[in-house]
């Protein structure tokens, strides 16, 4: 016997209770892992779906560039003049043909060497719209529309 403190506890209980301590922890591992399994069995998993998309794409097919082209500097779209008489200008392809149309009337004009072009035009009381459109020697046409407005008040 072997005494502690004034117990005195036999040899045999010392290795019992050893013993009964790692009895005692393999059976709460064993209980812990069998609640594991049937946690992970019974848990719902979401059916994977295929990420992978074997579509394919009809990409339109670029248009080829021609070099024709119609820029215009004046007027701005939407712009708000105090006159009737506006000036427009722009730059196109020296080769061109220039028709600018209001509701009122119908211009026509040749642009210069470099392609610069300007005209004055007498736009219609209120808003309305102008069309500037360019004639190339191929049959190609470009047109830009701009919104401008005709108003004698005081901004």
């Amino acid at each position: 016997m072997q005494s502690y403190d004034g117990l005195s506890i036999p040899n045999n209980m010392k290795a019992e209770k050893v013993i009964l301590s790692f009895v005692a922890i393999i059976v709460g591992l064993v209980a812990a892992g069998i609640a594991f399994y049937f946690y992970q069995m019974t848990k719902v998993v979401p059916e994977q779906k295929d990420k992978t998309v074997n579509q394919k794409i009809d990409m339109p097919s670029p248009t080829p560039d021609t070099g024709n082209f119609l820029t215009i500097a004046a007027p701005t779209d939407e712009a708000v003049f105090s006159k009737k008489v506006i000036t427009i200008n722009g730059k196109t392809e020296s080769n061109a043909t220039i028709i600018v149309s209001t509701e009122d009337s119908d211009q026509v004009v040749t642009p210069a060497a470099n392609g610069d072009f300007s005209l004055t035009q007498t736009i219609p009381s209120g808003t309305s719209l102008l069309h500037i459109t360019a004639i190339f020697q191929n049959g190609e046409e470009k047109t830009i529309t701009k919104t401008v407005t005709f108003s004698s008040e005081n901004f």
